[in-house]
């Protein structure tokens, strides 16, 4: 069972510690371009409430887990204020076992950068709402626990899924495939499934497993950090992902894998965002979409002819491993030995 302890400081942080699995203490503070406080936490709803001078600004929210100095403190969401008061869910306690909850918030969607293709462009502001995110990559053992399941009820697959072992992410599985494997996923755990199978249409309402929105999978994937390359800072190495054929990982037989939760976790706690294997996302692949994408809540092109992956992979090099970079699969395609997945539920699971 986990306990929760708040204390507001001078209305400028809180001090979160969460009693369980971990003892950890969190603190937070918020600037803004106006006069801005934290005003309360409520620690059963998760819930933090800032006032402000005036509306129509954005704060910015930072954590740190040490005050020992000005270094520690790093950036976690950024608060659009239409009001004077903002109320905004920044921690879950009762996550779903083995995801993380991403607070909803607005970030700066795109290559910031302009280092990367035309379809990373133009940078923009997009609001995300809260959801929850498979920690790791969905792995090879979890991929047969629910594929069987799903087999003996009655679904088939193009592909019955790879892995190098059973702790490395499931390979050669086709979009088409996920989202089944997401349908049966919901159905064993009594969820409303998402996708119709026979139109591939999501319905973003019911309560169950779906492949995430790319804009959703690039806020997981920025870990809370503004205009960074990765979801820890701008530069990479081999100590941070398996990437542009790791040479810890290069062994044996294709492919170079490696075993998710390997390398440290982003600000939001999930991990192998970066490399190891390309990410189905839920969007069809548009490279002119972000010319003319809503800036709240985007699901994607409305139709196309391939589904897009996000994060890099093993064999990948650095420049597409960054949070902004995009490309499209077929979404039929189960033969690759570097393209994966991971699943999301809603804000209310």
């Amino acid at each position: 069972m986990k306990f929760l302890h708040v204390v507001c400081v001078l209305f400028l942080s809180i001090v979160v510690s969460v009693v369980g699995q971990t003892n950890q203490s969190a603190f937070f503070r918020i600037s803004s371009p106006s006069y801005a406080v934290i005003t309360g936490f409520d620690p059963v709803a998760g819930t933090l409430t800032c006032s402000n001078a005036m509306a129509g600004v954005t704060n910015q929210l930072q954590r740190s887990y040490d005050l020992a100095g000005t270094s520690n403190w790093v950036d976690f969401i950024q608060l659009a204020s239409n009001s004077l008061v903002i109320t905004e869910t920044i921690i879950d306690l009762d996550a779903p076992e083995g995801m993380a909850f991403i607070p909803g918030g607005i970030f700066q969607m795109g290559d910031t950068f302009m280092e990367g293709d035309s379809d990373e462009l133009p940078v923009h502001s997009v609001y995300v709402s809260g959801f929850h995110m498979d920690k790791h990559e969905v792995t090879k053992a979890l991929w047969d626990e629910i594929y069987n399941w799903a087999v003996t009820n009655g679904y088939s697959f193009e592909h019955a899924g790879s892995g190098k072992a059973a702790n490395h992410p499931v390979h050669k599985v086709s979009w088409y495939d996920c989202a089944k494997w997401c349908n049966a996923r919901s159905e064993m755990e009594e969820r409303m499934p998402c996708y119709d199978l026979s139109t591939w249409s999501c319905n973003f309402n019911a309560n169950g497993y779906r492949l995430p929105t790319e804009a959703e999978w690039e806020k997981a994937a920025r870990g809370g950090l503004n205009s960074k390359r990765y979801g820890w800072g701008d530069l990479i190495s081999h100590s941070d992902a398996n990437y542009d054929l790791d040479p810890v990982y290069n062994v044996g037989g294709f492919p170079y894998s490696s075993p998710v939760g390997s390398f440290a976790p982003n600000g939001y706690g999930l991990y192998d965002m970066v490399g190891n294997m390309w990410e189905w996302c839920g969007d069809w692949y548009d490279d002119a979409y972000y010319g003319s994408s809503p800036s709240s809540n985007p699901r994607g092109a409305s139709t196309g002819s391939s589904r897009v992956g996000r994060g890099g992979c093993w064999i990948f090099g650095a420049g597409y491993c960054s949070s902004a970079d995009r490309l499209g699969y077929a979404p039929e395609t189960s033969t690759h030995l570097h393209v994966g997945f991971r699943s999301v539920l809603p804000d209310n699971p």
